[in-house]
């Protein structure tokens, strides 16, 4: 995760991230205004960088964790104001019931939806209602722990390690005048990789207590269609002709979201999978 100085009470709590006896894991803080001179929890270990973008501090991240000797079955990133809730009425600690569900069922990427009282695109309600404008079927043993997604929240998302190192880094080229096109390229790159295996949980959200100003614009279809060239130089040789981007390229992205993955049932685990 990245913040201004040292984590946040909410996140330095046994609660969320702060127990080492709570999962086999290790916390890597990027401070980008202060530096955090705390030592008291030694599976968190702080490094400072005044000069980072949302982008770039998660690339740096990404890279200090590949960089170590011990491997990881999920890499999980964070932005310091989010804060996981059951959107059930179960008492259940939701970190600790988000991380057993990522063991149980082991997606390729995974993103709690938002709460309704923050929905915009991403939440439960705002998802299902997609998925019927879509035809998709919602047969009542097809909607179980997980929802297919393509768009999702970066805010709070584990990538599982067969995917981590194929979807990063993140773009930084546009960082100058806005953010979200980061997301744009690698949201892309996990539904041509991973169709199907990007899922949202149906009963744990991610809420957003502070909403920080950052450069935002949302792109017109001729910037979806430069950051789908830029996905498709990135793309290993057997997945440069995808249904999905040779779908998106004839609707010209049309609704980025739109893709057969919403309709597709429960995934597989990542490990049972080529």
């Amino acid at each position: 995760t990245m913040t201004e100085n040292c984590l946040p009470n909410h996140l330095a709590s046994s609660r969320a991230i702060a127990d080492a006896t709570a999962c086999d894991c290790e916390v890597m803080v990027l401070s980008f205004k202060q530096p955090c001179n705390d030592a008291s929890l030694q599976h968190i270990k702080y490094i400072f960088n005044s000069s980072t973008t949302w982008a770039s501090g998660r690339n740096l991240l990404y890279k200090l964790a590949m960089q170590k000797e011990k491997k990881f079955l999920y890499y999980i990133f964070i932005d310091d104001d989010i804060d996981l809730e059951m959107i059930t009425k179960d008492t259940t600690n939701p970190w600790r019931a988000f991380e057993k569900s990522l063991l149980l069922y082991e997606p390729a990427i995974a993103a709690p939806p938002q709460p309704e009282r923050e929905c915009s695109s991403w939440c439960l309600s705002a998802l299902y209602s997609y998925r019927k404008g879509l035809g998709c079927p919602l047969k009542a043993d097809e909607i179980t722990d997980f929802i297919p997604t393509v768009r999702y929240d970066e805010a709070y998302v584990a990538l599982h390690r067969r995917a981590v190192s194929r979807v990063m880094p993140y773009l930084t080229q546009y960082d100058e005048f806005t953010w979200w096109f980061a997301f744009m390229n690698v949201a892309m790159k996990s539904e041509i990789m991973f169709q199907g295996s990007t899922v949202g949980h149906t009963f744990i959200a991610a809420a957003n207590g502070k909403h920080r100003s950052y450069p935002k614009v949302a792109p017109t279809g001729k910037d979806l269609l430069g950051i789908l060239d830029i996905v498709e130089s990135q793309l290993p040789k057997d997945l440069k002709n995808s249904s999905v981007l040779q779908g998106w390229r004839e609707r010209q992205l049309g609704q980025f979201s739109q893709s057969p993955t919403i309709c597709f049932p429960p995934l597989k685990p990542l490990s049972t999978t080529r």
